[in-house]
């Protein structure tokens, strides 16, 4: 035996000669003792795991969760939520429970849960990165409505090495028994749970592509407390009719309109106007209005392509806000009527030379310039907009800061349905802006106290002080809209924009008196600025123009400089010539003019 071992490890007979030697242990009697617990606990993982594996397999249900999808998220705050994983003795702690996926990860993380922080008792204020706690990388068993369940949590070692190790990571929720109702409850108790917690804000959805491949998804990149329509600075009317267009759009029966008269179920509306005009706000506050997700798509991106875009149209939900910023900077404005103009141009002016089959566009020397390959183009985004594949039950919404550079196709009725335009400030919206800043509401001093005195108030004293309190709010209100009307006066209607004045107004949103004593000096400041910025535009413009001027000029001096070499080259072609012919030996023309001569002679006595 010890022969066998000292084969398999060489000097183990002489270390267990030593052993009996000096300790008197004989290890002949100990060494099968070792190899048969060794074998049995081999045996014992062995049909554990066979049986556990067997045991999942017939009698188990199991959901596992993608880390690449927001269940994800879902999921893991309901968990940090459930005694279980605040009582795990093996834990992970974070500040930020979502995952991992760059796509998914959220930073906003601290908006959503500022009001789970934790209250410092030192100073009364709220920390906000409140502490998360979640089960480590194992098994952990919990109840769930009278039923045994197992969290796992591992990591996948298999995935590739430049993933970290918390985008690895794998989780499973497991129950016994072959019905998964269990789980499926469980799903939409985590989902009601966040949904309730999202129920007072906008979700913000821009489009991206996965981090492992070029497939474009959906990220939530933030959700913003849902802004009341009625600080959005606009016309009433206008408001009115907007709200009112896109609560009948949205109606239940109104689907049922549509699909009964065979016209596509869509809406669509554009906002055009200066820069600052509040376009994009009314989108957000349109969106938060309704308790609808918006979801932002940037046309200058370079990956926005048409089959990107048209992928992400696919994956729309049927009550959604979509929103095209700034459609007049992607490249796609006036593209019809352009080539229109060329072509009528090139063929009006430019003769086709011989040889030449198709008139092409008159301009050889500057071609125009063509889209990069895989570029989204006009006919692209219109058949996406209302195509025969569109998705149907959004509403697309549309800002421009210039109108008149669109391309009619896009903007023609059944694309855009109303049109809103957004203009500088006038009287009544300046007004408005002032009362929105400084108005007095609920918050702004803080937290209310309750004083030990209002408690001991009677119910009698406890009404006035209630009386007081509402006649003070009153007459805050009134000297509000008095000192609304006194700056709108000082304010010149249809020359700044509402970003402008609120800018103005936000220096002093703790003095409104000082704002209006500064408006008057606001004023003359956004003019000198303006003026100084058109006359550096115009310089810029002018410096443009006499570069182009001049490369033009040094263009048409080199084209006239070839045009003289060309021509002295040919003047000396044609001298060459002429002398060569000069050079001739005089022999050879003699025997040319003899041999005229003789048939000169031969034509005669022919004749």
């Amino acid at each position: 035996q010890l022969a066998l071992l000292d084969y398999f490890f060489p000097g183990f007979s002489t270390l267990a000669n030593a052993i009996q030697k000096y300790l008197h242990i004989d290890l002949n009697f100990y060494i099968p003792i070792l190899l048969l617990i060794g074998a049995l606990t081999l045996m014992w993982n062995y049909a554990s795991s066979y049986f556990w594996e067997q045991m999942e397999n017939y009698f188990m249900s199991v959901v596992d969760i993608r880390t690449d999808d927001e269940i994800y998220n879902i999921l893991m705050s309901w968990v940090a939520a459930q005694r279980f994983s605040q009582g795990a003795r093996r834990f992970v702690v974070n500040t930020n429970l979502n995952s991992r996926s760059w796509y998914l990860w959220r930073w906003d993380y601290d908006e959503d849960n500022e009001d789970d922080g934790v209250e410092d008792q030192t100073n009364g204020s709220k920390k906000k990165k409140a502490l998360s706690y979640t089960p480590s990388f194992g098994s952990h068993y919990f109840w769930y409505r009278s039923r045994l369940l197992l969290f796992r949590r591992s990591c996948n070692r298999e995935q590739g090495s430049s993933l970290l190790a918390s985008e690895k990571e794998e989780i499973s929720i497991s129950c016994f028994g072959r019905n998964p109702w269990i789980l499926k409850e469980l799903l939409l108790e985590a989902r009601a749970m966040h949904m309730e917690r999202d129920r007072q804000k906008t979700l913000i959805y821009r489009g991206t592509l996965r981090s492992s491949s070029s497939d474009p998804t959906w990220q939530r990149c933030m959700a913003r407390t849902s802004r009341p329509f009625s600080t959005v600075i606009l016309n009433e009317k206008t408001k009115k009719d907007l709200v009112d267009d896109v609560t009948d759009y949205l109606a239940p029966a109104t689907q049922s309109w549509y699909s009964n008269r065979g016209i596509p179920y869509r809406r669509g509306y554009l906002l055009y106007g200066p820069p600052g005009t509040g376009k994009s706000s009314l989108s957000l506050a349109l969106a938060g209005f309704f308790k609808m997700r918006i979801y932002i798509v940037s046309l200058s991106s370079i990956t926005a392509n048409e089959e990107n875009l048209a992928s992400l149209f696919t994956e729309l939900p049927r009550r959604c806000v979509v929103l095209l910023e700034d459609i007049d900077t992607a490249g796609l404005t006036n593209t019809r009527e352009e080539d229109k103009n060329q072509c009528a141009s090139g063929s009006a002016t430019e003769p086709m030379e011989p040889g030449q089959i198709t008139q092409g566009n008159g301009n050889t020397n500057n071609p125009p310039a063509v889209l990069p390959t895989g570029r989204l183009s006009l006919s692209g985004l219109l058949n996406i907009l209302d195509g025969v594949a569109s998705q149907e039950g959004r509403v697309l919404i549309m800002t421009t800061n210039h109108l008149e550079k669109l391309d009619k196709a896009l903007i023609r009725p059944g694309r855009v349905d109303m049109i809103v335009e957004f203009g500088l400030a006038d009287t009544d919206m300046t007004a408005a802006i002032f009362r929105a800043i400084f108005a007095r509401l609920e918050g702004d001093d803080g937290p209310k106290d309750t004083t030990a005195d209002d408690l001991l108030l009677d119910p009698v004293a406890r009404a006035a002080l209630s009386e007081e309190r509402e006649k003070k709010r009153c007459a805050d209100e009134a000297r509000v809209i008095a000192l609304a009307l006194e700056f709108a006066a000082q304010i010149p209607a249809h020359e700044f924009s509402p970003a402008e004045l609120q800018g103005h107004l936000m220096r002093h949103k703790r003095n409104p008196r000082a704002a209006i004593d500064t408006a008057a000096e606001f004023v003359e400041t956004t003019r000198k600025d303006r003026k100084e910025k058109e006359i550096k535009k115009a310089e810029e413009k002018r410096k443009a123009e006499e570069k182009r001027i001049e490369e033009l000029a040094k263009k048409k001096k080199e084209d006239e400089e070839k045009e003289e070499k060309e021509k002295e080259k040919s003047k000396k072609e044609e001298r060459r010539k002429l002398s060569k012919k000069k050079s001739k030996p005089k022999t050879q023309r003699s025997a040319e003019s003899s041999s005229s001569k003789d048939d000169d002679l031969s034509l005669d006595s022919d004749s």
